[in-house]
């Protein structure tokens, strides 16, 4: 990669802090006449091809005993056909029980390789782009792609999907060693296929493959040029357990019924949007800048002598909503985590579909604080009835942040070294709450400066769109070619081009659960969470349908605001505005404390157990 400057910015603009906002923001206007682009040749560079130099079969025979740092097994190597040109197909085993694929194209290697996440708990081995359905080279085979399973086996969905935290190595694997290892075993077989490495290096990953995609960059800035975290599970030890913990509780009677159903949230969301200022000057339902509105939402409560209550809200079902605004509280009303949900996000929230139902949030943290939360197994921790809400069990529940956390905000060897981070999080994501991402971001300026940070990293948030995609709104993003044309070409992303489909995406949690998940009936809104079902192994990136829509997403602060004149389904006729939120945001929380620089161990397993190393 290219060497950057690596003077130390924390003076300058550093030093004004968020005083240099509205400069920034006279500067993004002025910048204003720019235009979303779809992706062309000269959003990258046009790199030579380059030819394999061996048979598959040979790669099949390579000894990969000195990539990484256990025992690698190539168990098959294939010759695979595509509707762009065959790949070498290798799969394979890092020990103890990494499954690993990489899929490298015959001819047509342009002399790049991406890394895929892994969401939810992973457990399956598949390679697969996202977000780059308008990436030329991604579209046409010219990568080489690998992803893993993680470190186990075993189900997306279902009460089994976390029983691999019965292993401790398996924990390891699976909170930072798999896709670091695959990393090193992929770039071999690359030397080794073409008789040269890669030029450029990708991770791309959201949802926990966007914790996954931080860890890169935190733990290990030499695997990868350019990284894109969508959504990242950055906090898993707090959002898989108070946060979903509190989504539950907080939303049960004494006697352990549901008080919010997902029938009644239409009324909140109307509600908000009839309070809340859209921001974009135009009527869409979309919150541009939720973060700027105080929520009440007694604004949808039925007054005290309504007979009817079938389009308001009672008193009991209102308290609920403040809660889950408000997000983990304890006793005094301090703040547990870094919040709850956004307003706009209403339809999207994990809440059941009937009294005695169950929720995807009772999912989630009872099983990960069974299995994976805590340094040994608590299975009777799983009864979320059980969980408190207080400084000693905050402790409990963070012991491992260490480990399993992507809260380092110190990314100075990777700006050193020209890396770029493209993060970006929907607004209306309930399963990952995005103020996990701004305060992060807000960590990381801090950190490193607000100069620096802006040279090599970019938050992007999307208004009305839910976890990974879904929800109200545009959630078509190309998040890979504004990286590779900053990585490549030293271009920063001025915006991100979003599309809304003309015809709705599959929904994925239409299909009946899998036995031992009780069946949910769909949001209003149906949302895409922790646990979709996943996509199809593939090397090759899935292309955008027609859209009906187009709106550009600004680099955080900036939100997007109509002209005035123009259609206003079209990204050219938007211009930035600063958010009217006050900066820089307060998150005052105990979760605060685990958001800083260095603060990740490397573990090992003695005698059967998880050891931070020294």
């Amino acid at each position: 990669m290219d060497e950057v400057n690596n003077t130390d910015h924390r003076g300058g603009l550093a030093a004004i802090g968020w005083r240099c906002l509205p400069v920034l923001a006279w500067l993004y206007l002025l910048c204003s006449a720019w235009l979303p682009r779809l992706a062309q040749a000269a959003d990258y560079q046009n790199l030579p091809v380059q030819p394999a130099v061996i048979s598959c079969a040979a790669l099949g025979q390579q000894d990969l005993s000195a990539a990484a740092d256990a025992t690698v097994s190539i168990q098959a190597a294939s010759v695979v056909n595509t509707p762009k040109g065959a790949f070498c197909k290798v799969e394979g085993r890092i020990a103890p029980a990494i499954g690993f694929e990489v899929d490298l194209p015959v001819n047509g290697w342009t002399q790049r390789y991406l890394q895929g996440g892994c969401g939810g708990l992973c457990g399956m081995t598949r390679v697969g782009i996202s977000n780059a359905g308008r990436c030329g080279p991604a579209l046409n085979g010219e990568f080489v792609v690998a992803g893993n399973d993680m470190g186990h086996k075993g189900p997306m969905m279902g009460p089994d999907q976390a029983s691999f935290g019965a292993d401790p190595q398996k924990r390891i694997d699976f909170a930072y060693r798999a896709n670091h290892q695959t990393a090193l075993v992929a770039k071999a077989l690359i030397r080794a296929f073409y008789g040269q490495p890669a030029r450029f290096s990708y991770f791309v990953g959201c949802s926990d493959g966007g914790r996954e995609a931080l860890m890169e960059a935190q733990r290990y800035p030499d695997d990868f040029d350019g990284v894109s975290a969508g959504a990242p599970a950055t906090l898993f030890q707090l959002q898989n357990s108070l946060y979903h913990g509190w989504n539950v509780v907080a939303n049960q009677r004494a006697d352990g019924s549901n008080i919010l159903l997902q029938n009644r949230l239409g009324i909140l969301h109307r509600a908000v949007l009839a309070h809340c200022a859209e921001g974009s000057g135009v009527k869409d339902g979309l919150l541009q800048d939720p973060l700027s509105c105080k929520v009440d939402p007694a604004w949808a409560q039925c007054p005290p002598d309504a007979a009817d209550s079938s389009q308001c809200l009672t008193a009991e079902e209102v308290a609920v909503a403040r809660k889950l605004y408000d997000g983990p509280l304890d006793a005094a009303g301090r703040k547990l985590t870094m919040g709850g949900v956004l307003p706009g996000s209403e339809l999207q929230w994990m809440v059941p579909a009937s009294t005695h139902g169950k929720s995807m949030s009772q999912d989630i943290a009872s099983l990960a604080i069974s299995y994976l939360i805590l340094p040994q197994l608590d299975l009777g921790m799983g009864n979320l009835q059980k969980l408190r809400f207080d400084d000693a069990t905050f402790a409990r529940l963070a012991q491992l942040a260490p480990l399993y956390n992507a809260t380092n905000t110190n990314l100075q060897p990777f700006y050193q070294r020209g890396g770029k981070l493209i993060l970006w999080h929907g607004l209306a994501d309930t399963s990952v709450t995005p103020a996990v991402s701004l305060a992060y971001y807000q960590g990381v300026q801090q950190q490193l400066g607000a100069a620096a940070t802006d040279s090599f990293m970019r938050l992007f948030l999307l208004p009305g769109v839910s976890h990974c995609g879904g929800g109200e709104g545009y959630d078509q993003v190309d998040v890979l070619s504004p990286l590779m044309a900053w990585t490549e070409l030293q271009r920063p992303p001025a915006a991100l081009l979003t599309g809304k489909l003309a015809q709705a995406a599959p929904d994925f949690m239409a299909a009946p659960p899998p036995a031992g998940i009780p069946e949910q009936g769909k949001p209003a809104q149906a949302a895409a969470t922790l646990h979709v079902a996943p996509l199809p192994s593939s090397p090759l990136a899935q292309p955008w349908a027609a859209l009906k829509a187009t709106r550009p997403v600004y680099p955080w602060p900036m939100i997007a605001r109509y002209r005035g004149s123009g259609d206003v389904n079209d990204a050219a006729n938007y211009q930035p505005q600063q958010s009217a939120a006050v900066l820089p945001l307060d998150f005052n929380s105990l979760a605060s404390t685990l958001i800083g620089p260095d603060n990740q161990r490397n573990y090992r397993v003695e005698q059967g157990r998880l050891t931070a190393a020294p």
